[in-house]
């Protein structure tokens, strides 16, 4: 990786720990609407850009199995589209659905963001 990517990544991170301090105290949990809405939009982009690394990096292994699935599609999929688009989709469903704030923000980008997982909508519908 060139000296730019470097320095890229270690500013991100640098960014993460500054940005969310109160938040490395706290167990594992998922991001969701409520952390979502008090971001930064460069926290926004990095959030979709460190998701997007992780699923390039488990198709680049090759593993196998439902999570290597999920990763390729989601990859295929986001190759149409920009991460200011991905970023702007999670802001309006979370803006159309303030009561739904406690959806995990990789939750709300598999669903609405990519065709890998209907909408809870569609998913009701099925079940007819």
């Amino acid at each position: 990786m060139k000296f730019r990517g470097k320095a890229a990544m270690l500013g991100l991170a640098l960014v993460f720990a500054l940005a969310m301090p109160s938040l490395a105290a706290d167990k594992g949990f998922l991001w969701d609407g409520s952390h979502w809405k008090d971001m930064t939009g460069d926290l926004k982009v990095a959030y979709i850009k460190g998701v997007g690394n992780m699923a390039d990096v488990e198709v680049a292994s090759g593993s196998s199995g439902r999570a290597a699935c999920i990763s390729k599609g989601f990859v295929d999929e986001l190759k149409t589209k920009t991460i200011g688009q991905v970023v702007q989709e999670v802001d309006k469903y979370y803006q159309d659905n303030p009561q739904k704030l406690t959806t995990p923000v990789i939750e709300v980008v598999l669903l609405r963001c990519t065709k890998l997982c209907p909408p809870e909508a569609a998913a009701t519908e099925k079940k007819k």
